[in-house]
C-alpha cells in the first residue's frame, strides 16, 4: 500500500503541547457543529412539514441545502485569504464569537415561525462555517507535530460526526418536544455558541503564516488562484477532487435518507432524524479508525477499500427498506467506508500543502466540495422532482423481485457508480504515489 511518512519532517519552532491544543481546538469545532445541526435540522424538519402540507416536491428540502452552501461559494476565497494572512487562531476566536450573534437571530427567526426568516439565518450561519473551516483545519499542522497529523486529522472528522450524531438526534427530539416552542431551543443554541466560544479562547496562539498576498475584492479572484496551483500539482489536484467526490455522495445521502424515511418507510419525524445518525456514526468510527491505523503515515491504500465499502452499502441500502435495522445497519456501513475514503485524502492535503498557501488549498477545497453539494441538490430534484424516481424499491419494499430491484432506475446507477467510484479511486491512489 502506498504510504506517505510523515514521522520524519520537523516542525518548525516549538508546537505546543498536542493534548492541550487539540483538546481546546476539538471542543470548539465539536460544539460548532453540533449547533449547526440541530439547527439545521429544525429547519429541514420544518421544511418536510411544508412539502407534505402542500403535496409539493423536494424544492423546499433542497432549498435547505442550496442555501447553507451558498456561503462557501461566495466567500471561500476571502476565509482563504483570513486564514493566510492573520493568525488563524485570531480568524478562530472571532468566527465562534460572531456564531453567538447568528444564534441570537436564530432564536427570533425561530420564535417569528417564519421558515424564510430561519433560511437567511441559515445562511448567516453557514458564512461563519465558511470562515472557520480553513482555520480549523490550517491550525493542525501549526500546534502539533508532524507525525501526529493523520491521527489528529481522524480525531477531528470523528469528533465533527459524533456532534453530528448528537445534533441530528437532539435537534429532531427537540423539535419533536418544542414544535410549538422552536424559541426553547433558540436558547439552548445561544448557550452552546458561548461555550464554543470560551473553547476557542484556550486555543494556543500562532504567528501569521508571512504570507503578503494582497486583497482582492473579487469573491473568486483568491479561487481561480487556488485552482492555478491545483493544476501545477496533480498529486494535490486529485486529492482536493477526492474530497469533493465524498461530500457529494454525502450530501445526497443526507437529504435522500429523509425522503427514504418519510416516503418509503413512513417513518415519524424521531425514527426520520435518526436514520441521519447512523450515517454519520459510522462517518465517525471510520475516522476515528482509519486515524488509528495509519499512525504516523497518511495511508492512501485505504481510499479504494473506502469507495467500494461506500458502493457496496449504498446498493445494500436501496433494497433495505422492509427493515429499520437494516437500514440502519447499511447506514453505519456507508459511514465506516466513507471515513476511510476521506481521513488519508485530508491529511495529505495538509502535509504537502506549503504553510503560506495552506490557507488558500483548503479555503478551494472548500468552494468545491460545497459546488458539489450544490450538485446533490440538482440531483435529487432531478431524480426526485422531473424523472419521478421514488426513494426507496418500489410501492411496495418487501417485494424484492427481479423487476421491482434489479430494474429500479436507481439500483443500477448505483451499481455503475460503484463500479466507477472504485476505479476513480485505484487511479487516484496510484497518481499519489
Amino acid at each position: 500500500m502506498p504510504r506517505q511518512t510523515l514521522a520524519d519532517v520537523s516542525q518548525a519552532g516549538t508546537a505546543p503541547r498536542p493534548s492541550h491544543a487539540l483538546r481546546a481546538l476539538l471542543m470548539a469545532q465539536f460544539l460548532g457543529a453540533f449547533n449547526d445541526n440541530v439547527y439545521k435540522m429544525v429547519v429541514s424538519l420544518l421544511a418536510v412539514q411544508e412539502i407534505l402540507k402542500a403535496e409539493a416536491g423536494s424544492a423546499a428540502l433542497a432549498l435547505v441545502s442550496a442555501v447553507f452552501i451558498l456561503p462557501f461559494l461566495l466567500f471561500s476565497g476571502y476565509a482563504g485569504h483570513a486564514a493566510d494572512v492573520l493568525s488563524k487562531r485570531t480568524v478562530l476566536v472571532v468566527t465562534k464569537s460572531f456564531e453567538v450573534l447568528v444564534m441570537g437571530l436564530a432564536c427570533g427567526a425561530l420564535l417569528s415561525g417564519r421558515l424564510d426568516y430561519m433560511l437567511s439565518v441559515l445562511f448567516l450561519l453557514a458564512t461563519q462555517a465558511t470562515f472557520f473551516g480553513p482555520a480549523k483545519y490550517g491550525l493542525l499542522p501549526e500546534i502539533l507535530p508532524a507525525r501526529d497529523l493523520a491521527r489528529a486529522n481522524g480525531l477531528i472528522e470523528m469528533s465533527t460526526f459524533v456532534a453530528i450524531i448528537l445534533g441530528t438526534a437532539l435537534g429532531t427530539a427537540m423539535f419533536v418536544v418544542w414544535d410549538k416552542q422552536l424559541e426553547i431551543i433558540g436558547l439552548c443554541l445561544i448557550a452552546v455558541a458561548v461555550a464554543g466560544t470560551a473553547a476557542s479562547l484556550r486555543v494556543p496562539p500562532v504567528p501569521p503564516s508571512g504570507a503578503r498576498q494582497a486583497f482582492r475584492l473579487n469573491p473568486w479572484g483568491e479561487i481561480c488562484r487556488g485552482l492555478r496551483r491545483l493544476a501545477r500539482e496533480s498529486r494535490l489536484e486529485l486529492t482536493v477532487l477526492g474530497i469533493a467526490f465524498f461530500w457529494l455522495l454525502a450530501a445526497l445521502m443526507q437529504m435522500a435518507v429523509l425522503l427514504f424515511g418519510k416516503e418509503v418507510m413512513g417513518l415519524d419525524d424521531l425514527r426520520v432524524g435518526l436514520l441521519g445518525t447512523f450515517l454519520a456514526l459510522g462517518i465517525g468510527a471510520g475516522s476515528l479508525t482509519v486515524g488509528r491505523l495509519s499512525g504516523q503515515k497518511v495511508e492512501l491504500g485505504l481510499v479504494p477499500l473506502g469507495a467500494l465499502g461506500m458502493g457496496t452499502s449504498t446498493l445494500l441500502l436501496s433494497i433495505s427498506a422492509s427493515s429499520y435495522t437494516l437500514t440502519a445497519m447499511m447506514l453505519v456501513g456507508l459511514g465506516f467506508a466513507g471515513g476511510w475514503f476521506l481521513v488519508p485524502l485530508q491529511a495529505f492535503l495538509q502535509y504537502k500543502s506549503r504553510v503560506e498557501e495552506r490557507g488558500l488549498l483548503l479555503a478551494t477545497t472548500n468552494f468545491l466540495s460545497m459546488s458539489a453539494v450544490l450538485v446533490a441538490s440538482g440531483v435529487l430534484w432531478v431524480c426526485h422532482d422531473l424523472l419521478k424516481w421514488p426513494a426507496g424499491p418500489g410501492p411496495n419494499p418487501t417485494d424484492m423481485s427481479r423487476s421491482n430491484v434489479y430494474y429500479y432506475p436507481a439500483t443500477r446507477v448505483v451499481a455503475a457508480g460503484l463500479i466507477g467510484g472504485l476505479l476513480a479511486s485505484t487511479v487516484l491512489v496510484r497518481m499519489l504515489k
